[in-house]
């Protein structure tokens, strides 16, 4: 399926036109519950959806959960929709093509308040089931449309806005070396890069609008890149930090990819892995051990990784070499 993409200041005024198009009489809308409230966009998506019959579901945690995936399927089949709308960060919108993808394939709106994970990019979403990370893919699933208006992410957080960057950059990095990469996918990449290396320390430092525009962009655009090519052994690595002790998504990400980079020895970018380390450290992002981890509990997250999932990294890594990863940033 073909993606329309409303991308700049102002876009979420398309919603409108959207809606009137599909002339739903139920719309399925989840959100944040603080951030759709925080990023501005209540006012205009209220106007667009003015008349209609809206479930405003919020019942999600921090992290997509196959449980809450699971209630949200129940009410959404209850509810029975004929438009669905995600607005939020990666996880509002992974749940949400998760939700739509079981219950019901109704044309799906997705509208990123963060920069950074590019879900609203991707046909496939992240679930966490028993404390490991699983994944639902289908051509399917990519939302029908995507707004990336950056008017929405002005308002967050550094505290949200840093892992959300950093997992951005991750992506277009990871999607440039990947084994499954292709012309298209590192075009996205390179675009991505060019976006989000130059732009990152001023969005995040002095939460600049035209770096944070910049970042917007770049994220679509790597969330693109890694709609072809997958992510790799970094993204591997980093799913049960963020599970039992809490790493943001993107902080955990980076920590590996210094590592990961020296250990796959590719040419053809323009950032080192020395250069990586040293925007890390200005983040105040230096170590594991920041986030409650001991060495003593490397051996069960190397352990738990899915080899699997390192099948797209450009050079091999066995699984007794994994542990050498977390060993050096613990």
């Amino acid at each position: 399926m073909k993606q329309t993409e409303y991308i700049g200041a102002g876009e979420l005024s398309k919603l409108s036109g959207i809606v009137q198009d599909f002339a739903p009489s139920k719309v399925f809308l989840i959100t944040g519950k603080s951030s759709y409230i925080a990023s501005g966009a209540t006012q205009l998506v209220e106007l667009a959806l003015a008349g209609i019959d809206v479930l405003h579901y919020t019942d999600i945690s921090a992290l997509p959960l196959d449980e809450d995936i699971k209630k949200g399927v129940i009410a959404y089949t209850s509810f029975n929709p004929d438009l669905v709308i995600a607005v939020g960060g990666g996880h509002v919108i992974d749940m949400t093509k998760s939700i739509n993808f079981l219950a019901g394939k109704k044309p799906l709106v997705a509208i990123p308040t963060t920069a950074g994970t590019g879900s609203e990019a991707t046909s496939f979403s992240v679930v966490y089931k028993n404390g490991r990370k699983t994944s639902l893919e289908s051509p399917d699933m990519l939302p029908m449309f995507a707004i990336v208006d950056p008017n929405l992410a002005m308002s967050v957080s550094r505290e949200t806005a840093l892992p959300s960057a950093l997992d951005a950059l991750c992506q277009a990095i990871e999607s440039f070396w990947s084994n499954k990469a292709t012309e298209e996918s590192r075009g996205y990449a390179r675009q991505a890069l060019q976006l989000i290396w130059k732009n990152i320390i001023p969005a995040i430092e002095k939460r600049d609008s035209g770096a944070i525009t910049a970042l917007c962009i770049g994220a679509h655009l790597a969330g693109k890149a890694i709609n072809i090519s997958k992510t790799t052994a970094c993204h591997a690595f980093s799913y049960g930090l963020t599970y039992r002790f809490g790493v943001p998504h993107g902080i955990a990400v980076a920590l590996f990819l210094p590592s990961v980079y020296r250990y796959n020895n590719v040419s053809g970018l323009s950032m080192s892995p020395e250069d990586i380390e040293g925007l890390l450290r200005r983040f105040g992002i230096t170590n594991l051990s920041q986030y409650g981890v001991k060495p003593s509990d490397i051996a069960m997250l190397a352990a738990e990784v899915n080899t699997e999932r390192l099948g797209n990294n450009p050079r091999v890594i066995r699984e007794g070499d994994i542990i050498n990863f977390f060993q050096k940033i613990v």
